[in-house]
């Protein structure tokens, strides 16, 4: 049985179920599922939003014995064609955003993620004193130092815990393999429905327009050199986005889709001189 979170020495590239671009961060990062069903986001992409360094932020993770068995391979499409590319499991990434120190440009993101970091400790003290049976709004609200000693007995407890959940969970898994299936298929026909009633652009285009904005970025990458490849790549998003007055790109209306392909098209000849030929991907092609 595949294990979702592979040592590093033992990782190939996979082929993912499903891959599905979405915005994150006031910017797109493109997220896959493995075939048991975890979601896995981009590290590429999420390094790119945030203004960090991609190698950088490779080793630390590699480095880290419990976020280096959330990294895996995938073979995906890209504008340059099938790529291998390296993901991150969604449940190992906000352990990962508490370390990152962003130098992005951009207020927005810089705020977001001090935010999200800030939040995420206090929840997870919380969940650290919620262990143990103490107060869960700070240290101010326990009143004996003696109470401390059940931090000792809850970490004992813990481990136990998890060695039953270590035991039972190929059986959870068996479980969820039986009930996915099921599971997409209402999803996909709820997500038609949707996209019907809204008149939104489907899964296909989505992925077609990823890759589209996504060549535009690298061209404009290669063309001002003086712009780091996250600033490249937030730039071309940032003129979809305001061109077409959305707030998420997945938000175009289908009725406009030819459009902001086209647009998309011409900035990248208006920048390169040359014309921006991709095969458009058919829905069947990101299942």
């Amino acid at each position: 049985m595949s294990d979702p979170f592979p040592a590093d020495g033992e990782r190939t590239a996979l082929q993912p179920r499903e891959q599905l671009p979405f915005t994150y961060f006031g910017s797109v990062v493109l997220g896959v599922r493995h075939a048991d069903g975890s979601i896995y986001l981009s590290i590429r992409d999420l390094c790119d939003v945030l203004g960090v360094s991609r190698p950088s932020q490779m080793r630390r993770l590699r480095q880290h014995a419990d976020l280096s068995q959330g990294i895996a391979l995938f073979q995906v499409q890209t504008p340059g064609g099938a790529q291998a590319q390296e993901f991150l499991a969604l449940e190992k990434v906000p352990a990962w955003l508490l370390s990152v120190s962003t130098r992005s440009r951009s207020e927005e993101v810089r705020s977001r993620l001090a935010y999200l970091q800030t939040y995420l400790v206090r929840e997870v003290y919380a969940a650290y004193a919620r262990l143990a049976g103490l107060p869960e709004q700070g240290s101010r609200q326990i009143e004996e130092l003696e109470d401390l000693r059940r931090l000792d007995t809850s970490l004992s407890t813990l481990a136990s815990r998890q060695a039953q959940l270590e035991a039972s969970q190929d059986r959870a898994r068996e479980t969820w393999r039986g009930l996915s299936a099921q599971v997409r298929e209402i999803v996909d026909r709820l997500t038609a429905l949707e996209q019907q009633a809204e008149g939104t652009i489907s899964k296909g285009q989505r992925g077609h327009l990823y890759q589209l904005v996504q060549a535009w970025g690298a061209a404009k990458g290669e063309q001002e050199p003086r712009l780091r490849r996250g600033a490249a790549f937030q730039a071309v998003w940032v003129a979809f986005k305001v061109r077409f007055g959305l707030a998420r790109y997945e938000d175009l209306p289908a009725a406009r889709y030819r459009e902001a392909v086209q647009f998309v098209k011409d900035n990248y000849r208006t920048l390169t001189g040359k014309e921006l030929e991709l095969p458009e991907q058919g829905e069947l092609d990101l299942l």
